[in-house]
């Protein structure tokens, strides 16, 4: 027996239709009538679950975002010193960067949408964020992270860690896995 469409169903085949779309088309060129279409739902149920499109955005965002911050901050351990819970921390997230190519793509586009800023910004309290940005002011204060503001580092930690997850997915250096996350971590406590 089929199971039955409902409305959590239709919003579930949303989100993930536009993760994949968006993923590989891009934000601003994936049309709504396109992203209905390919989850199988009408272009007035889409609207009645996200009345903008803006609004498919954050909301995808913020679920990967719950879902990294979960990820990073799974068996975190403060008793160890910090350039090791901050390498292990980075290295998780390289893996589950891998692991999840369509989220990493999708956040690295939200982060250049102007016309979505202002809704992410009212949402930047989470506290996967605000563990992040302790643990790079901690790295910072003992000497590990050079002494910048943490929003510059914040980002540039962020660009090494898709550089290497990009590099890695391209497959085109003749160096290992291992190799390019040894290399691309390597530049970050050279900075």
């Amino acid at each position: 027996m089929r199971p039955v469409a409902g409305p959590r169903n239709n919003r579930e085949k949303i989100l993930e239709t536009a993760l994949r779309l968006f993923a590989c088309q891009g934000i601003g060129a994936t049309p709504t009538a396109q992203l209905s279409r390919e989850a199988g739902v009408s272009t007035g149920t889409l609207f009645h679950y996200f009345p903008e499109k803006s609004r498919l955005v954050v909301e995808l965002h913020f679920a990967i975002k719950r879902e990294i911050g979960e990820e990073l901050r799974r068996d975190d351990d403060p008793a160890l010193p910090i350039r090791e819970r901050l390498e292990r921390c980075l290295r998780r997230y390289v893996a589950w960067g891998l692991a999840h190519p369509e989220k990493i793509h999708l956040i690295d586009q939200v982060d250049y949408l102007p016309d979505v800023g202002e809704e992410l910004k009212d949402h930047e309290t989470d506290e996967e964020r605000v563990w992040m940005l302790e643990l790079i002011g901690k790295a910072v204060r003992e000497g590990v992270l050079p002494d910048l503001p943490l929003p510059f580092l914040g980002v540039m930690i962020i660009r090494v860690l898709n550089g290497i997850i990009a590099i890695i997915e391209a497959g085109k250096t003749g160096m290992s896995e291992d190799e390019i996350i040894e290399h691309g971590l390597a530049m970050l406590w050279t900075a």
